[in-house]
């Protein structure tokens, strides 16, 4: 029986190419980038060497961008450590729908006293230009937003919104994990102030993330010890990931247009297929097109629950995710789904599908296929 993953929001294969260059790097040249002899040498240039092609594919400074072990860690960094070097502001905007990274370190600075705003999104996860509009004041520290949705796959309009912090003088720091290979990122020409990544969502190694930093914001450390990363982050350099981070971002880059346009069609001829079988079936977020991160679909289904749809579908090894979180003895609908204002919520399954590379056209109908028949063999 085939095997059918189709669970890329979560995490990505590597990317060959990113792991040939990564290899002698496990084993030849692994010296610490911090001593001073030519091993140690080799992986310093080796990581200068990334950062600076990791800078030219992003459009902004070397000395911008900061190498961490995740997406998370970088946006905790991007959020706690600003709120350190800048203790006088005490309100921080945020959308209902970001990422739990983003949500527990403001719900950590919630318990110290400052103010978070969580902005309603409508039933589509676009949040209101006129409530941010009318929420930003005098005493905002950051506008946090995610860009890409990794549940639902709604793309926020981040020019609307950086003209209004900007407008302010406010920071605004972007949750852009989901949007390498699927948008064209310039940081010259977007203008935030600090951007976050992970490497396994585009086809990179798992353990290795990116802060972007624009050069003149200070921020305070999160780690502390030596004096790795310019002296903010402390702790021996991952060499081997921060290879394959640098090269999975560019190959992510160079096939970016081809990229898309396959996961567009795999996702319009998967929902096309299951609405015609299957007509109640409901896309959460908005219609498949240039708001929508192109290879996401959240799919609602009545009268059964997420977590045993996914599973009859593991049993075929077709492997998806789903649209809750669980939570001990309970399975509820996720904060995303909630804040949508979803339809029939407490009677209604929903999975996530998020396409990759090596998923393949003609095996779509199989695909609706048996989603089909694990729903109706499994529905109450």
């Amino acid at each position: 029986m085939k095997k059918i993953y189709l669970d890329h929001a979560a995490t990505t294969p590597l990317n060959p190419v990113a792991l040939n260059k990564m290899l002698p790097f496990f084993n030849e040249l692994y010296g610490n980038p911090s001593s001073v002899h030519e091993m140690g040498a080799s992986s310093k240039k080796a990581i200068n060497e990334a950062r600076k092609k990791v800078a030219s594919l992003l459009n902004c400074k070397p000395t911008e961008i900061f190498f961490t072990s995740s997406g998370t860690e970088a946006t905790n960094w991007a959020i706690l450590g600003y709120s350190e070097k800048n203790p006088s502001k005490k309100e921080i905007i945020i959308t209902t729908i970001e990422h739990h990274a983003t949500l527990h370190a403001c719900e950590y600075l919630e318990k110290k006293g400052y103010k978070i705003h969580a902005l309603d999104v409508d039933h589509e996860g676009f949040l209101s230009i006129e409530q941010l509009k009318k929420t930003i004041n005098s005493n905002t520290l950051m506008v946090s937003i995610i860009w890409g949705n990794n549940e639902i796959g709604t793309i926020q309009n981040l020019e609307e919104i950086q003209k209004i912090c900007k407008k302010h003088h406010v920071a605004l720091h972007v949750d852009a994990v989901q949007i390498v290979g699927n948008l064209k990122i310039d940081l010259d020409e977007l203008g935030v102030d600090f951007m976050t990544f992970s490497a396994h969502k585009f086809y990179g190694p798992k353990g290795i993330g990116l802060l972007y930093k624009k050069e003149a914001i200070d921020i305070e450390n999160l780690i502390h010890g030596g004096m790795q990363e310019r002296g903010l982050r402390a702790g021996t350099e991952n060499v081997c990931a921060i290879i394959g981070l640098a090269e999975a971002l560019e190959q992510s880059i160079q096939s970016l247009d081809s990229y898309t346009n396959h996961l567009s069609t795999l996702s319009t001829k998967l929902y096309h297929q299951l609405k015609s079988k299957l007509p109640q079936v409901r896309l959460n977020g908005p219609m498949i097109g240039k708001d929508r991160l192109p290879g996401i679909l959240s799919l609602s289904f009545d009268h059964i629950r997420s977590f045993d749809l996914a599973f009859a579908l593991d049993k075929e090894h077709i492997y998806v995710s789903t649209g809750s979180a669980c939570n001990q003895l309970n399975i509820l609908p996720s904060h995303v789904l909630r804040a949508i204002d979803q339809e029939n919520i407490s009677n209604t399954g929903t999975i996530r599908i998020s396409f990759g590379i090596q998923n393949k056209v003609e095996d779509i109908l199989y695909i609706s296929d048996k989603i089909v028949e694990c729903y109706l063999q499994n529905k109450s």
